[in-house]
């Protein structure tokens, strides 16, 4: 039977799955390469995940714009508008107005009857400064609307002119209307929430759009019996709280993992209702549920399969067994964690997390408090469902800090090379050495000297590549980003070490075996997470930087302001490694 990738694409639009969606799509395109409406879904997908570089490129690889279909106009016009957004202040005008002449142009070729297009040139011309244009074309859309049959997008259109034309209360009453017709459409429901705040900073109307929460869990294992952190005889009544505080926040998506206890039972609340379960494991199935689900009880193992089974999406951070190390733990928490900030920002989506714990505040790598804290101490929302008056904190098993085993330290790797370094003459390589080596020690002096708590862990070079291990995913951004600015300005400069100066970067983040080598009896780092870096600089064109799905989630749970991540897709990595889902890495803002 022939896969319906159209409608599969557009189920995973409609709940807010972009990435998925563009994959599918891509997979679509495999089969059917002319498909011009999976064209459009993959270039959509990649809007809607904020990767308007990707999509522009896709829009002209599939000349889109010699389709003439108002949605496949519109969709230029929108990344004009998206470019807009990132542009330098000084273009911002500009590039506003070059959207909103396209959309206005959409717009009358459709005999003035699309309010899509008439809306979005409203709103371009208002960010341009033209009011005046902005004010017709907002009053031509409520006229448009009066004789449209009801619909989301109906009244989502009139509550944008309305906020056009200053009425706030009548907009806010039109997002109401627009919620009883939106039929969970959680994708359409985000997009709409985006394009307001571009235009009202108004909380009491914006949040009349009820868009589902995005929450992050964790929380104890419980007892087979009736000691410890999680006694057993109360399940039946944190089951009951967490039922409460999921309606009370209208949550629709959960990330987390699946030990009894805590875990299960938010799957299991969540599935109950419908929602999305993203399950993500620290290591190998068999050895999690020896550690982390068997000790409650046969029952437990029973309900993990069924969750497992159901759950939306399932993941591993690492390959192999736990190996005794709970740092793999830490990073498992990290990696949902991140994943919930890059889902909740494609949505605009509301944004928590739920932990079941007995507040007590162990000094622990990983844990429940271990994952509260991190959360918290970031300034996100923490949830939490207390166990103190239940648990005999006399009877509980604390691990202490020496029994804490943490075998690696989580890191970011960061490997890159510089294209047309082999057909470099003998005579050429002092230079190279010199200034394009040399503009790339710059930069890791510089952070050194910025960070004085230990930016680089260590540096390493053979021949034109380049090995570093960094702090963290904002240090490693920062380094990233420099070194490419740095390389294409001596380029500019240097105009006969162009070909010299394009250089190849790969980032991952993960956890890291810290040995002394015995060959150099220096520190170095080891580990599969080391070979999964090195897989992807091979494949990184020149000039960029691409990261893996954990540096990705990472510097969405970071809130960094500098830098953002647009999706690329499943990319095949060097060596024969397999597929990985692949980000490019660039400034939040254009300098353009």
């Amino acid at each position: 039977m022939t896969k319906d990738y159209i409608r599969e694409v557009k189920h995973s639009m409609r709940i807010g799955e972009y990435l998925k969606a563009y994959d599918l799509a891509c997979e679509g395109l495999k089969e059917q390469s002319d498909s011009q409406a999976l064209q459009y879904q993959a270039v959509l997908a990649l809007a809607r995940t904020g990767a308007t570089d990707q999509a522009q490129s896709k829009y002209k690889e599939f000349e889109l714009d010699k389709v003439r279909h108002v949605d496949f106009a519109s969709l230029e016009a929108r990344l004009l508008k998206d470019k807009a957004l990132i542009c330098h202040p000084s273009k911002k005008s500009a590039r506003f107005e070059a959207s909103a002449k396209l959309y206005e142009s959409v717009f009358s070729e459709s005999a003035e009857q699309e309010f899509y297009p008439a809306i979005n040139a409203a709103t371009t011309y208002y960010l341009s400064g033209n009011k005046q244009q902005a004010t017709r074309l907002a009053t031509k859309v409520l006229e448009i609307c009066k004789s449209t049959d009801p619909s989301y997008w109906r009244y989502a259109s009139e509550a944008e002119a309305l906020l056009l034309l200053g009425d706030k209360e009548a907009a806010r009453q039109a997002l109401v209307n627009a919620n009883g017709h939106a039929s969970n459409d959680m994708s359409s429901m985000g997009a709409t929430k985006k394009q307001l705040s571009l235009i009202c900073s108004d909380s009491e109307v914006l949040d009349a759009l009820k868009i589902p929460r995005v929450i992050h869990y964790a929380g104890h294992i419980i007892s087979a019996d009736d000691t410890g952190r999680f006694p057993a005889s109360i399940e039946n009544k944190i089951r009951e709280r967490i039922d409460a505080k999921l309606d009370l926040l209208g949550v629709g998506i959960g990330y987390g993992s699946l030990a009894a206890g805590a875990d299960i039972l938010f799957a299991e609340a969540l599935l109950d209702r419908g929602c999305e379960l993203h399950v993500t494991l620290p290591f190998s199935i068999e050895d999690f549920k020896k550690i982390s689900v068997a000790c409650s009880g046969d029952s437990w193992l029973e309900r993990f399969e069924t969750c497992w089974e159901k759950a939306t999406s399932q993941s591993f951070t690492s390959e192999g067994g736990y190996q005794g190390d709970n740092s793999l733990f830490s990073y498992c928490s990290l990696y949902s964690m991140g994943r919930a900030c890059l889902r909740q920002q494609h949505l605009a989506a509301p944004l928590s997390q739920i932990v079941i714990w007995d507040e007590l505040r162990a000094s622990l790598i990983a844990g429940t408090y271990s994952d509260y804290r991190a959360w918290t101490e970031l300034g996100y929302e923490s949830e939490v469902i207390s166990l103190s008056s239940y648990s005999n904190p006399e009877k509980s098993k604390i691990v202490s800090n020496e029994e804490d085993q943490q075998d690696r330290e989580l890191h970011a790797i960061l490997f890159g090379d510089i294209r047309g370094f082999s057909g470099l003459p003998d005579n050429r390589l002092p230079e190279f050495v010199d200034v394009i080596m040399g503009c790339l020690a710059q930069t890791l002096d510089r952070l050194n000297r910025e960070y004085d708590d230990g930016a680089v862990m260590l540096s390493n070079t053979w021949g034109d590549g380049i090995f570093v291990v960094l702090r963290d995913v904002n240090v490693a951004a920062q380094c990233a980003i420099e070194m490419q600015q740095g390389l294409k300005a001596l380029g500019a400069e240097k105009p006969d070490l162009q070909s010299q100066a394009e250089l190849r970067l790969g980032i991952h983040f993960g956890p890291v075996y810290e040995l002394i080598d015995p060959v150099t009896k220096r520190i170095n780092y080891f580990g599969e997470h080391v070979n999964r870096a090195a897989r992807i600089e091979p494949i990184t064109p020149p000039g960029q930087v691409y990261v893996t799905e954990s540096f990705a989630a990472q510097l969405a749970l970071s809130k960094n302001p500098g830098f953002k991540t647009e999706y690329v897709g499943f990319m095949p990595m060097a060596k024969n490694y397999g597929e990985l889902p692949m980000y490019l890495l660039r400034e939040k803002f254009d300098s353009f």
